[in-house]
């Protein structure tokens, strides 16, 4: 499964790859895992969103990562696992919450 994050302020992102060691999403389909990084979130006002590898170099094989889905509507959901490929979280769009992008309502 591979989980790419567009959350540049995740304390978890690298070049757009998540190294949570679990990820979890809500009911509402928003990653419970997000951890805003103040300094990531500074650079990102200043700077703008700052990638510096193309996601597509650095999206990391997570088989062995446990992500949890509590999003009962969620075409992926299976027992509560996500049973999708992999995962795309991007920005809300008010840029304080993390949202799972591969949401698919059943």
């Amino acid at each position: 499964m591979e989980i790419r994050c567009r959350k540049g302020d995740c304390s978890y992102n690298t070049g757009c790859s998540c190294n949570a060691k679990g990820i979890e999403v809500s009911k509402d389909a928003d990653c419970c895992s997000y951890i805003k990084d103040e300094l990531k979130h500074s650079l990102i006002i200043e700077n703008g969103n700052l990638f510096e590898i193309s996601e597509e170099l650095v999206a990391r094989n997570l088989r062995d990562v446990p992500l949890k889905c509590k999003s009962r509507n969620c075409l992926y959901n299976r027992e509560q696992l996500c049973s999708a490929n992999g995962i795309s979280v991007i920005d809300e769009c008010d840029g304080q919450e993390a949202a799972c992008a591969t949401y698919i309502e059943r």
